[in-house]
């Protein structure tokens, strides 16, 4: 397959629409859907919806990692045999998409981060996605590795385990004394509850050990700062990672905050899986995610 024609059709789906996948080229959006559209006869499938944004057909799905690794290898090769191009100062840029849990991305990933500032020519695309679902993006090509909670590796793939995120149900004493009975239990069903996303499991999981499947009300946050700081104002109780507990809390001295000791902290195993078909960046993403992870529990 025309190496040209996979790079398009990778950044199609990542752009979320031909002109802007085009200009990222520079090249006309006629010759862009040219090269699409001989991506397609090639293969005799439909790759790609025409709509916005962009999607892989369930064809596009399957070809969409072969793309990325295919694309990878060929950057790689670029750059190892000093290839230039047209410019005395071109280097090829090396793409490396990770899927990441939101925690993780907040806390101890920036360690990656870190390390990734030091590296010419690498461009780092992080896709938070909860851990349990992180390892989908990896099987559909969306990304190169994925810091996911399942073992198992997907397809092509590899799993290191990396460590464990300890969760500790949090909420305001305040909020608890409102939802009290007048034999002091706290009424579960009422006190509301602070999920990351509609994706997120972890707060339900650990509310059915009271014995209560769904709470009266459950609000959304999809912001690591406004998640933590919303159990805070007492907007609900949430399950907050150690490393992000304010000061106290463990201690039984805030001034507010506690520890719900019915439920108890819940530890979720971290996996990084990335291809079995490797490159020397992806190689270098790899050993500083071993390292950032040494920090875990």
């Amino acid at each position: 397959m025309n190496t040209d024609h996979l790079r398009a059709f990778v950044l199609a789906v990542d752009e979320g629409t031909f002109d802007a996948a085009a200009d990222l080229l520079r090249i006309s959006g006629s010759a862009f859907s040219q090269r699409i559209k001989a991506l397609e006869k090639e293969v005799g499938q439909v790759l790609l919806t025409r709509t916005i944004p962009v999607k892989p057909t369930a064809s596009g799905e399957e070809l969409l990692r072969i793309a990325r690794q295919t694309i990878l290898l060929e950057d790689e090769a670029r750059r190892s045999l000093g290839f230039r191009g047209s410019s005395p100062n071109y280097r090829p840029t090396i793409t490396l998409s990770v899927a990441v849990n939101a925690d993780s991305l907040a806390s101890w990933f920036i360690r990656v981060l870190q390390e990734a500032a030091t590296w010419d020519h690498v461009e780092i695309h992080a896709h938070a996605e909860d851990q349990e679902h992180t390892h989908e993006l990896l099987r559909n090509g969306t990304v190169t590795a994925a810091v996911t909670e399942s073992p198992v590796p997907v397809s092509g793939c590899r799993s290191e385990p990396l460590g464990i995120i300890r969760y500790w149900p949090v909420a305001s004493s305040e909020l608890l004394d409102r939802h009290r009975g007048e034999t002091g239990e706290v009424d579960w069903a009422q006190v509301p509850q602070i999920d990351f996303s509609i994706r997120d499991n972890t707060q339900r999981t650990a509310l059915q050990r009271l014995g209560v499947s769904t709470p009266a009300v459950t609000h959304l946050l999809p912001s690591v700062q406004a998640y933590n700081s919303a159990v805070g104002f007492g907007l609900g109780w949430g399950m907050i990672p150690e490393s992000m507990l304010p000061a106290g809390v463990l201690e039984g001295q805030h001034r507010d905050l506690v520890i719900i000791e019915e439920i108890g902290p819940e530890d979720v195993p971290l996996h990084w899986q990335h291809w079995t078909t490797t490159t020397p960046a992806l190689d270098r993403l790899t050993e500083a995610v071993k390292r950032a992870a040494a920090h875990l529990g």
